[in-house]
């Protein structure tokens, strides 16, 4: 791991990220001082370096040959398949096999240990930089926001300081000093992502470990430590880590709320905002639920989740309408339920190493070849069957959301892919070979403000507020009725109550995010109090087993990290 952080820093001198004045970018650095010109150099550098950052998210590779490492979205489809969300119905060119035999944990370890880490060692740099490099060490910053008194964000829970000043706004800035400040909360923002991800990777939810604030999962690295290697942090240091890391970059991005991003994928108060959302519902204890620090962690899930919504609303984002429901295909992030995504071009496209080349069956990818991927065949039945059981509405026969998913008359090859949620917008219908979109343009999504509302919508049912949970839950199901079955629908939401809530939250990450990424830790965070799970009959491997949450659904720390970094044996 040392090896990883051995990084050249670019020399910047002299920029101390720390209120002294009027903003936090001082008037009198250390060091000589520093000129309009240099500022406007810095805010280049650094977009180039968030650019590049970016650009990793859905086309990394660890190995250039390999088809089934693509980034984020790879990562994605990792997770769906071990939870069982996505069934590999047949294979023949063997990509992803291994997530769906449930070997994924250990033999994918490698790349995502990489990807993160790497993307945390060029997210530091730009940190480092933009706080001044040698010539301003992070204590020198803390001590001298501490001596002025001027933030009035100090966190007493993390005992560290916010360095915005109360009342600062894009006007307070002049415009190199804002294009700084602006891509440091961005860098600021993506270290929390990247220790939410790996938090969510590599540790147990906080109801399976005795307790957080002292189990030791992965070396932490910040701006000041990535020359050494570290030891094992605790997942309660993490934890405050990413917590205070986004709400900085919060406080930054809502004092130039004036800024509009270049593009959906670069990240603004409301993608912030969802990342520490989810990062708190997913830190939640359910089984200490009416605890002081479990309410505050739901409170926080619910609140973040309705600013990431008030935020995203402010854009034009909204629900997908249900007359869009079947018509956008998922391949343009110009999608009004989007809020984070990347349009994918010429330059950037991956070709076969894409979401579409493994799992489009419109486009020439795995998946029309051979490699089909699909939705599990018993959720697929829960989305339109009525179901009369005691104590639960009657099914989902409103749902929409079936006809995401191929019902197999026409062609049983594709049964239940998913080509009316993901398809090339080039070949919407055809599978001939002579019509398929063999460009591989279409974009890829990394978040939509459905699922904000499904965390809201979890966290008051965690706080008790079932009305509240209800209403969140509903503002997505609202938009998913067939036409014609608004009676079964009124009939549904009639039924809702503190018994079954839960499980139709928890079926609606499952349906509404199929294919997104939030399919293990829905299972990992919901299973236990859920009826048991079996995986449906379609999977090409353990079909029909029981699922069990436990440790094969939670990635092992490479062994050679114990080689690189010996401190973690300590």
């Amino acid at each position: 791991m040392k090896n990883i952080f051995k990084t050249a820093i670019i020399g910047i001198s002299a920029i101390v990220l720390a209120s002294c004045g009027d903003n936090f970018l001082t008037r009198d650095p250390y060091g000589s001082t520093i000129t309009q010109e240099q500022y406007s150099k810095m805010a280049n550098q650094l977009e180039g370096s968030m650019r590049g950052i970016y650009s990793t998210l859905c086309t990394y590779k660890l190995d250039g040959d390999a088809h089934d490492e693509f980034g984020r979205r790879s990562l994605d489809m990792y997770t769906d398949l071990m939870s069982g969300d996505m069934a590999l119905t047949n294979y023949t060119y063997g990509w992803f096999y291994s997530d769906e035999m449930g070997h994924g944990n250990t033999g994918r370890t490698g790349f995502i240990w990489t990807y993160f880490y790497g993307m945390l060692r060029n997210v530091n740099s730009i940190i480092y930089t933009a706080q001044g490099g040698d010539a301003a060490s992070a204590d020198n910053v803390i001590k001298r926001i501490a001596s002025t008194g001027l933030p009035t964000t100090y966190d007493s829970k993390t005992a560290m300081y916010h360095t915005i000043v109360a009342g600062d706004t894009l006007a307070s800035f002049n415009e190199s000093e804002a294009e700084v400040a602006y891509f440091y909360a961005q860098a600021l923002a993506f270290r929390g992502y990247i220790y939410s991800n790996l938090l969510m990777a590599y540790c147990e939810t906080p109801n399976h470990i005795r307790d957080f604030r002292t189990e030791r999962c992965f070396p932490m690295y910040n701006e000041t430590n990535m020359e050494e290697a570290q030891p094992l942090a605790t997942m309660a240091e993490v934890y405050n880590q990413l917590e205070s890391d986004l709400a900085e970059a919060i406080d930054y991005f809502d004092a130039f709320s004036e800024k509009k991003r270049d593009s959906k994928l670069e990240i603004n108060a409301g993608v912030a905002s969802a990342i520490l959302a989810y990062s708190y519902l997913n830190k939640g204890n359910p089984t200490q639920a009416s605890t002081p620090d479990n309410v505050q962690t739901y409170t926080n899930a619910r609140d973040f989740a309705l600013k990431a919504i008030a935020d995203a609303t402010k854009e034009g984002i909204q629900v997908l309408p249900s007359r869009e429901l079947t018509t956008t295909g998922f391949n343009n992030v110009n999608n009004p339920s989007w809020m984070w995504g990347e349009d994918v071009s010429i330059e950037t496209t991956g070709g076969l190493a894409s979401w579409f080349g493994q799992c489009d069956i419109h486009s020439y990818s795995y998946a029309w070849s051979g490699d089909t991927k699909a939705i599990d065949e018993n959720l697929y039945k829960r989305i339109s069957a009525a179901d009369s059981t005691s104590g639960k509405p009657n099914g989902h026969p409103f749902d929409a959301r079936v006809n995401w998913f191929n019902d197999g008359k026409k062609n049983s090859t594709y049964k239940l892919c998913a080509d009316g949620k993901f398809y090339s917008a080039d070949c919407p219908e055809s599978t001939k070979a002579d019509d398929i979109d063999r460009e591989w343009l279409s974009d890829n999504v990394l978040m939509r403000i459905e699922s904000m509302y499904l965390i809201a919508a979890e966290a008051s049912y965690r706080l008790g507020n079932d009305n509240d949970a209800i209403t969140y839950l509903t503002a997505i199901t609202d938009q998913r009725v067939l036409e014609g079955a608004e009676n079964d629908y009124g009939l549904y939401v009639a039924g809702l109550n503190h018994s079954n809530l839960l499980e139709e939250i928890e079926y609606n990450w499952r349906v509404e995010l199929w294919g997104e990424g939030y399919g293990l830790m829905t299972f990992r965070r919901l299973a236990p109090e859920m009826p048991e799970r079996r995986r449906g009959s379609n999977h090409s491997g353990n079909a029909g087993s029981k699922m069990e949450v436990g440790s094969s659904y939670i990635f092992v720390m490479p062994s050679s990290e114990g080689s690189y970094n010996p401190t973690v044996n300590e």
